[in-house]
C-alpha cells in the first residue's frame, strides 16, 4: 500500500558490540516534533550500545530521508567518554573524549586521519507517520 524508503546503511565493519536494534519512532508523538523539519534530531537513549541518534536530512532531493546513527564514537566507544553528542541546528556530532567531528548528513568524519565512519543503522520511512530503526 505504501512504498518504504531506505535509509543508507554503512557496510564498514565496527568493533563496538551489536546489540538488537528494532525500534519504532512515531513523528505524531510530541517527543519526535524535532523530526518534523529537515535537520530535526532525536535521540534513542535506551537503544543500540551507547543510543540512536535519528537526524532527518535532505539527502539526493528527498526530503522525506532519514538516517540513523550509533551514539557511541567509532573509536571511542569503550571509553567512558566515547558517547556523540550534537544539538538542534549543529550539523556535526562531536566526539566526548577528543571532540573529533562527524557529519550529520553522511556520519563521515571531518578528519580524513579517521576512517571509521559513524555506524548507521538501517531506517525505514512509511512516507507519513512511521520511522523504523533496525540493523
Amino acid at each position: 500500500m505504501f512504498a518504504l524508503q531506505s535509509c543508507n546503511t554503512t557496510t564498514v565493519q565496527y568493533d563496538i558490540p551489536e546489540p538488537f536494534v528494532d525500534e519504532t519512532v512515531y513523528l505524531s508523538d510530541p517527543s519526535s516534533f524535532n523530526l518534523t523539519v529537515i535537520g530535526g534530531q532525536l535521540l534513542l537513549p535506551n537503544a543500540g550500545h551507547a543510543g540512536v541518534l535519528v537526524y532527518r536530512r535532505y539527502y539526493d532531493q528527498e526530503f522525506y530521508d532519514f538516517a540513523a546513527y550509533e551514539a557511541a564514537c567509532p573509536t571511542h566507544w569503550a571509553d567512558g567518554c566515547g558517547t556523540l553528542s550534537t544539538s538542534n541546528g549543529d550539523l556535526y556530532f562531536n566526539c566526548g573524549c577528543d571532540a573529533h567531528q562527524y557529519q550529520l548528513l553522511d556520519g563521515q568524519s571531518t578528519d580524513t586521519s579517521h576512517v571509521l565512519p559513524i555506524k548507521e543503522y538501517r531506517c525505514q520511512y512509511d512516507g507519513v507517520n512511521i520511522i523504523r530503526i533496525s540493523n
